[in-house]
């Protein structure tokens, strides 16, 4: 499965969806930086394979990462201002 920065997936470190912010490391590219909402947002590495991949109405995503840290906006504001375009866009229809 090709996951990229801005999916939601399921992983075991959380009962809830997570959020991919970073693809991979320098000298790992299998892992993936995830959102971990137990920890209002703060990240956690994941294998590729450890994930289910989500399909969310783009209220959802919103109401997932409104409830992140403060801080959560300011270091990802491309991730925030992307999912809020989405609602934007949702509520036009």
């Amino acid at each position: 499965m090709n996951s990229n920065v801005g999916d939601f997936i399921k992983t075991t470190l959380s009962r809830f969806p997570s959020l991919i912010v970073q693809k991979g490391t320098n000298t790992n590219k299998d892992l993936l930086l995830v959102t971990v909402h137990e920890y209002n947002g703060d990240y956690a590495w994941i294998n590729k394979q450890d994930l289910i991949p989500l399909s969310l109405k783009p209220e959802e995503e919103l109401c997932i990462i409104v409830n992140y840290g403060k801080w959560f906006r300011e270091y990802h504001e491309n991730l925030f201002q992307e999912i809020l375009l989405k609602n934007i866009k949702n509520n036009k229809k």
